[in-house]
């Protein structure tokens, strides 16, 4: 950057006017770890995050954005020009892109393409549709619950291409918004008597989509480690992840290299210094298995409010821990984590721990 370009960077800016980009870029990338695509910032981050091409180039951001969000409008063959009218006006894409890029200061160009837009936007050469390949990238959705009770629980949703996450998370709210629970978080806390044939409907959203999706759960008895719960919940999450990526690999369900990024409900017991950490000795043992080709890129906190996949992780944790944890006599509550165990196949075996020196009951 010349010294010129650094002082336009560097003039003074409102602080309050610093504050609220922070607070709007800050909730951006929670709802872009959180899969809520109901604002359009939000599906152009996404677009710019899995297909870094599309960084530098306003065209193939445009392209790529209608091809995965107006697919029923977009053709790739030749767009007639009654469908202009009805694909998302390229200037406000455009706009979202350098809100995002030049206040926000994330998915940025490379920096020969940001002198050059500074200078020349006009005569920028765009490249090639074909060279925007999409990252390999998987996201996680996690939950930890039984906290206070026998047996510690993590479970997770393991989205498996970046892709798949809109995917998922269209068909999901799609469904939700004709559905009884259009108005609700979905919480397996919350399941009343009456929700039985809708978690069943629910249910048959997430298998239509199985192909896209796997589920991974770890559980541990209390009684078994002298561990304080934070340190038994943060090597349940480090097992978890380690041993989850392991599989996809060697499944060949996912291969490398290979991005992982991990959303945790804000809730969770591990603040921000112990997910750090948590992150540095996942890509330690990723890095000794796998080299530089697996990482964990960012492990992000958000509330579920706003995103069906991080309900989903709860869902799961909860009716596992139901079976775990529950009580003696039963209820329809039981009735329902049986539901969700068969429809979604979770069934336990027993691992090892390591770092805790202890069995576990383990789904991959």
């Amino acid at each position: 950057m010349s010294e010129k370009e650094a002082k336009e960077d560097e003039k003074e800016v409102d602080p309050k006017k610093l504050e609220k980009l922070e607070r709007e870029k800050k909730e951006l990338l929670a709802s872009l770890a959180g899969g809520d695509f109901s604002k359009q910032k939000t599906k152009v981050a996404h677009i710019l995050n899995l297909y870094p091409e599309s960084r530098n180039s306003d065209i193939t951001l445009a392209l790529k954005y209608w091809e995965t969000f107006q697919p029923d409008i977009y053709n790739p063959h030749g767009i007639l020009p009654k469908d202009l009218f009805r694909l998302e006006r390229l200037h406000y894409i455009v706009r979202a892109r350098a809100k995002i890029q030049n206040e926000y200061k994330v998915f940025t160009p490379n920096t020969e393409v940001k002198r050059f837009r500074r200078k020349h936007e006009e005569e920028m050469n765009e490249a090639v549709l074909e060279d925007a390949k999409p990252r390999r990238l998987v996201h996680v959705y996690a939950d930890e619950t039984g906290k206070t009770q026998n047996f510690v629980v993590v479970s997770s949703v393991w989205v498996l291409t970046g892709r798949a996450v809109f995917t998922v998370s269209q068909a999901i709210t799609s469904w939700q918004e004709q559905s009884l629970w259009a108005k609700r978080e979905v919480h397996f806390a919350k399941l009343g008597k009456k929700d039985q044939n809708t978690l069943k409907k629910y249910l048959g959203v997430i298998v239509k989509n199985r192909e896209f999706l796997s589920f991974k759960s770890i559980a541990v008895e209390k009684a078994r480690t002298k561990r304080s719960i934070e340190q038994v919940v943060e090597k349940l999450h480090e097992h978890m992840l380690l041993r989850g990526a392991e599989h996809e690999i060697e499944s060949k369900r996912i291969g490398l290299p290979q991005k992982i990024e991990v959303t945790l409900d804000h809730e969770q017991s591990l603040d921000a210094i112990a997910l750090d950490e948590l992150r540095r000795r996942i890509n330690k043992g990723y890095v000794d298995k796998y080299g530089a080709e697996v990482e964990i890129t960012q492990i992000e906190t958000i509330s579920s409010r706003n995103s069906p996949l991080v309900q989903l992780s709860d869902l799961v944790a909860g009716a596992i821990n139901r079976k775990m944890n529950g009580p003696e006599e039963k209820t329809h509550k039981d009735e329902m984590a049986d539901l969700i165990i068969h429809m979604l196949d979770l069934q336990f075996e027993e691992d090892k721990v390591e770092g805790l020196d202890v069995a576990a009951l383990f789904k991959i």
